[in-house]
């Protein structure tokens, strides 16, 4: 589960910023044959679930609770392929210039409209800030607005993969408990057997 939301991670990102991290860290936490694999992938998010989806299949569980597990799967592949529309259809460039040109012709004629307003300050100091404050706001919104384009680029997507890291790690470490108990098992395994 880690390696498809880090190769996630790093797929959504521009070329190149945390390649070096990535390696590592693939290298680190999985096994050298199947880090290469997804490492050297075309496709780096496909390979991780195509991974999870063979290690899904070889767990010793009755094939009902498998689908339903792969319909989690699906999820998640619906969910990259949102991210990577998102990524690849950005705002037209027309659009955001056009924003910026309209923005700053009103800013400018701002004082203009205001100066009837202000005509009770001496020589309409106050419109100065007034007219700065508007364009502080007004700009950052419009600047906002530039980066919400590309949310993967400033939301803290190491983060989130370092605490589903964390939370994977935490649940492979429960592995064997309770099978102690050999009514727990009989009643797992019969469970999983076809009835006949």
């Amino acid at each position: 589960t880690w390696a498809f939301v880090r190769s996630m991670k790093r797929h959504l990102s521009p070329p190149g910023e945390d390649e070096e991290d990535y390696i590592a860290e693939m290298k680190a936490r999985l096994s050298p044959e199947q880090a290469d694999k997804i490492i050297n992938a075309a496709h780096r998010p496909n390979r991780a679930l195509y991974d999870l989806s063979m290690a899904i299949d070889k767990l010793p569980m009755h094939f009902m609770r498998k689908n339903e597990i792969n319909k989690n799967l699906s999820i998640f592949e619906d969910t990259l392929g949102g991210s990577e529309r998102l990524l690849s259809s950005p705002i037209p460039v027309f659009y955001s210039r056009h924003t910026a040109r309209f923005l700053s012709s009103w800013l400018l004629l701002l004082p203009l409209a205001l100066y009837e307003p202000f005509k009770g300050s001496w020589n309409h100091i106050a419109e100065i800030p007034t007219v700065a404050l508007a364009s502080v706001f007004m700009f950052g919104i419009e600047e906002l607005a530039t980066q919400l384009e590309e949310p993967f680029t400033i939301l803290p997507m190491q983060g989130f993969c370092d605490k589903i890291g964390a939370n994977c790690d935490e649940i492979v470490s429960w592995a064997g408990e309770g099978l102690e108990d050999e009514a727990v098992v009989a009643a797992n395994m019969k469970e999983m057997a076809p009835s006949r």
